[in-house]
């Protein structure tokens, strides 16, 4: 078992534990005190959520999240192309679409404000991730000048061709053991990780972790991995940088 594998299991299974926890303590041992906000309303209005089901909607969607949430974790751990990132998808859509329609037991004096303060929060989170996901996912533009290699687009990074020591063309990519700054999904690795020993950290600009060739650029004590939708073009840059250097 790899070190990223390790380092999952134990992130995702603690969060699970805490999750499943106050799944239990909420739904089977009715602490309804853990509930965002609901120790610190009035008596009447306690009263009141309880008779409209906003307390049983609470556990529903509880419940429902561990569940989803035990999903994630386990898909984490299968090799199921893109298992991860759907159930991750799920997870969130039904998380944010929970949240709203809690929201329609609520108190009639608050109930319209919630619901669309809360609507409106949702719709930003999914819009705001979508357009993360979509430029995270273009490949950036890579060029090679007289004096520079630059790297376009989010994480991008500019280096002087004379202050690079190596540049290799490698067929596998060490194994990833901790993403530090960056974007992983659907196989593509993007900005700061730390790589396995000898290598450590690296800048990583990867369409396909398991698909090479792999352009590995060395300057200094920093690391840069590359990888191109079109093969062939890791040949031309290797070419363009070892003449430039």
């Amino acid at each position: 078992m790899d070190t990223g594998t390790i380092a999952f299991i134990l992130v995702m299974g603690f969060a699970l534990v805490i999750t499943g926890g106050l799944t239990f303590l909420v739904v089977k041992r009715k602490e309804y005190g853990l509930i965002s906000g609901f120790s610190s309303r009035p008596e009447e209005e306690k009263r009141i959520l309880m008779e409209n089901g906003y307390v049983k909607a609470v556990e529903r969607l509880l419940f429902l999240i561990f569940l989803l949430f035990a999903g994630v974790f386990i898909m984490g751990l299968l090799p199921v192309p893109y298992g991860l990132e759907i159930s991750l998808a799920v997870f969130l859509l039904v998380v944010l679409g929970g949240a709203v329609r809690v929201q329609m037991y609520e108190v009639p004096g608050k109930r319209k404000r919630n619901l669309w303060l809360t609507s409106i929060l949702g719709l930003l989170v999914i819009t705001g991730l979508g357009v993360l996901t979509y430029f995270s996912m273009m490949e950036n533009e890579v060029t090679v000048t007289e004096t520079h290699l630059e790297i376009s687009g989010m994480y991008g990074l500019e280096w002087k061709l004379g202050d690079i020591d190596q540049v290799t063309v490698e067929e596998e990519l060490p194994e990833v053991i901790l993403k530090s700054n960056g974007f992983a999904a659907a196989g593509q690795l993007k900005g700061r990780f730390r790589l396995e020993k000898p290598y450590g950290p690296a800048r990583l600009f990867i369409h396909d972790q398991n698909e090479g060739p792999f352009l590995y650029v060395q300057k200094g004590e920093e690391d840069l991995w590359l990888s191109r939708e079109r093969r062939e073009e890791i040949a031309g840059l290797y070419e363009q940088l070892n003449t430039g250097k």
